[in-house]
């Protein structure tokens, strides 16, 4: 009876034939397209992979050595342009070839401790040499000696050349002098005596061997190639590897040197073949990197026949385990296919109804979740909205918790903060976003003012993670160039939600009064809540950017205007700031007259015009004191400035350095900009400006130290690099101009700015 039964249940609950036939046809399907296109891929790879590989590699090789290229160019043109400007220094334009050193000692000590800083200042640079053809022939390098007979021609021979400032063969070596460079960079120092036409003095640099073919051996890019130069004047051939000499003879001989990239059979290996020029000063470099590539295709072509062996094995394998597991692999389809009930199964879609449901199920699913998690979202933002807003100012600190329980949001001992978020843009606001997701722990609500203002609600538990993230986003919004306007202020930490009210409101006070002269600026709130304020904080700075756009234009009438409507619109807040307003203006305008690079205490003809500003009591006196002391003279200095004919070219200069002044700049490259030699410009800027170009853009780098130094607390080191210094040689050169040190400077301004407040703060106005 039992084994009847379960004869019937066996026949009503098999797989119809139909079916298995199908599945068993549709896993040798599946398996055939598994194999097939592995198979394909592999026939692929060994016939058509290696060569196209060949392409991208030699492609991949010139793209990566033009880095390297540009690195060996820019060491050497900074070397270049280092000797160049070397060689107009003072000390060695003093009719050096007249000066008897054995009396004059302490000059010459002064050359030779030149000589050691310049060559201990660039790594490239193994030895530096002044050579000066007197009577008595003498060289220092970098001490001073007298010149041997056997080296006395070698140096003459430099000084002998048409061109002034060239790369040669390094005629100085000896035999023990492995270690140096066989070219070296000459400079010929010009000469002004009216009595002499020809140059006796010529700087020498010999380079490094080691240093300079390691970056040589950087172009080959791989352990197995190699690489060299060959200077075409000489046609000398510079290299760290024997191989270079014969790929020469055995290749380029026959092939040409020239600036081109090909693939070559050398010894029984593919080569790939890169070469150009580097020009330098009177000279041309021929450059070739030779890399092998055969160990490249080797690992392909094994790489494509196991593929394709793999591929046969499982083509063959597929058929014998579709009927040996097709089975087993069903019996768990067909259990699942009963919790579909009430749907109609055809033949052909089991599978495709089990996928069908599960994913109707599981976007259902993410729909609710998503629908639940934006609608809280929006609850709580609209709470945080309403709080910020003083819509919820009648309730109780008590009555706001309960509500935020609400959400889910319990708060315990945790702070509260404030950002508050200015942007350019919509798109700018979802980066923002973007960037909170992936830098924040802790938990924020977002408040969408319009496209342009976010109002962010941080839930605080640690502090200072916290700080460190905030300073983290803003970094990232600076170093984004995308972003032209990021103004961020940040409020002060609660503990009460009712307290978030007020920290808001202070933000928002002071966007009002002040606004930030930076697109990119992170504003920390103070750390306590002042319950008042004083009047007279709004300063106009509209008008006073009209103001400085009339004097830039000499327009007088345009500034009396100008300065009516400044003293309307300060009088309209609060007549005791009058004052102090007046000197805010003479501080921007004062900012200018500095930048038109005239000194104000000369302008002013010794006048303390912020004393005058203080001690003056009516308006017409404070007009007068701006108008007639301060800013037409000012105008009338200019004028005279501008008679110089070649005004235009040095406001081209200089405005080149206010904008490039953190940068590497020369005279030469200057000078090369506007189309004229060094010496011209040279001249032309010392009489337009009073000083020479270095020291123009000495002081300039200095007075933007200075500023920083006075306004912010950004490291010394980091001020010294923004106004392209070094750290050590910032301290020496900041010590020389002001007789103090960055820090000792810093420490000063700070102790002068406390005690003008309190100078301020003293006095007793109308």
């Amino acid at each position: 009876m039992k084994k009847g039964l379960d004869r019937i249940r066996h026949r009503l609950l098999k797989t119809p034939s139909h079916i298995g036939k199908y599945k068993r046809k549709n896993i040798v399907l599946l398996l055939l397209f598994l194999c097939v296109p592995s198979l394909l891929i592999g026939i692929l790879i060994n016939f058509f992979g290696v060569s196209q590989l060949k392409k991208d590699f030699i492609e991949t090789h010139e793209k990566q050595i033009i880095n390297q290229v540009d690195y060996i160019d820019s060491q050497m043109q900074s070397l270049e342009v280092n000797l160049n400007y070397w060689s107009y220094e003072n000390l060695f334009n003093n009719n050096i070839d007249q000066i008897n050193f054995q009396d004059q000692y302490q000059l010459a000590r002064e050359i030779s401790g030149s000589l050691f800083s310049k060559q201990n200042g660039n790594s490239l640079i193994e030895r530096i040499s002044l050579f000066v053809n007197s009577e008595t022939p003498f060289v220092f390098n970098p001490q001073f000696r007298w010149t041997g007979d056997d080296q006395l021609s070698n140096y003459q021979y430099y000084l002998q050349k048409e061109d002034t400032f060239y790369w040669d063969q390094n005629l100085l070596m000896s035999e023990e002098d492995h270690h140096l460079f066989p070219l070296v960079l000459v400079k010929n120092i010009p000469t002004f005596a009216q009595n002499q036409k020809k140059t006796n003095v010529s700087f020498i640099v010999e380079l490094n061997q080691q240093a300079v073919l390691q970056m040589i051996d950087g172009l080959s890019l791989a352990s197995e190639g190699f690489s060299f130069i060959v200077d075409k004047q000489s046609g000398m051939l510079i290299s760290s590897d024997m191989k270079s000499n014969r790929f020469v003879e055995e290749v380029l001989i026959e092939q040409g040197l020239g600036n081109d990239s090909f693939t070559v059979d050398w010894e029984g290996e593919d080569y790939s073949v890169s070469s150009g020029t580097i020009n330098r000063v009177n000279a041309d470099w021929l450059y070739i990197s030779v890399v092998p590539i055969s160990f490249m295709t080797k690992p392909i072509n094994q790489l494509s026949q196991t593929i394709m062996i793999i591929s046969l094995i499982g083509l063959v394998l597929s058929f014998i385990i579709a009927n040996v597991t097709f089975r087993s692999i069903y019996r768990p389809v067909e259990k699942i296919l009963e919790l579909f009930k009430g749907n109609a199964l055809s033949n052909k879609d089991a599978f495709h109804l089990i996928e069908s449901n599960w994913k109707k199920l599981n976007n259902e699913k993410e729909l609710l979740e998503n629908h639940v998690a934006t609608l809280n979202e929006k609850l709580i933002s609209n709470f945080f909205f309403q709080l910020v807003e003083g819509f919820l100012q009648n309730q109780s600190e008590r009555e706001l918790r309960m509500r935020l329980a609400q959400y889910q949001i319990y708060l315990d001992h945790e702070t509260l903060r404030y950002l508050d978020i200015q942007v350019s843009s919509k798109k700018h606001q979802s980066y923002i976003i973007k960037w909170m997701n992936n830098i924040f722990d802790e938990s924020y609500y977002v408040i969408h003012f319009n496209d342009h203002f976010l109002g962010i609600i941080f839930i605080i538990q640690d502090n200072e993670q916290f700080e460190e993230q905030i300073n983290e986003l803003y970094s990232a919004i600076k170093a984004d160039h995308k972003f032209e306007l990021a103004i961020m202020y940040l409020s002060q930490p609660v503990q009460d939600l009712s307290d978030l009210t007020q920290a808001v409101e202070k933000i928002r006070q002071r966007k009002y009064k002040t606004r930030a002269h930076d697109q990119l600026v992170l504003i920390h709130m103070p750390s306590v809540i002042k319950n008042s304020e004083q009047a007279g904080d709004i300063y106009p700075f509209e008008i006073e950017r009209r103001i400085l756009k009339a004097i830039d234009l000499s327009e007088m009438e345009q500034v009396t205007e100008g300065v009516d409507q400044f003293v309307a619109a300060i009088q309209e807040y609060d007549e005791r700031s009058i004052q102090y307003n007046f000197i805010q203006l003479y501080g921007s305008i004062q900012a200018r007259i500095m930048k038109e690079g005239i000194y104000p205490f000369e302008l002013f003809e010794g006048k303390n015009i912020v004393k005058e500003f203080i001690h003056a009591y009516d308006m017409d006196t404070l007009k007068a004191i701006l108008l007639d002391d301060v800013i037409q003279p000012f105008i009338m200095k200019r004028k005279d400035h501008l008679i110089c004919k070649q005004t235009q070219m040095i406001h081209i200069v200089t405005t080149y350095i206010e904008q490039n002044y953190m940068y590497d700049i020369s005279l030469d490259q200057c000078a090369d900009e506007l189309g004229l030699n060094s010496y011209t410009l040279s001249k032309m800027f010392k009489q337009c400006k009073g000083i020479n170009f270095i020291d123009y853009l000495t002081n300039y780098r200095i007075e933007q130290a200075k500023h920083l130094l006075s306004t912010s607390t950004i490291k010394i080191q980091e001020i010294a690099t923004s106004v392209g210094y070094q750290h050590s040689y910032f301290n020496r050169i900041f010590k020389k101009h002001t007789n103090m040190t960055p820090g000792q400077y810093r420490k000063m301004q700070q102790t002068a700015n406390l005690t003008q407040i309190s100078n301020f703060s003293s006095l007793n106005w109308p």
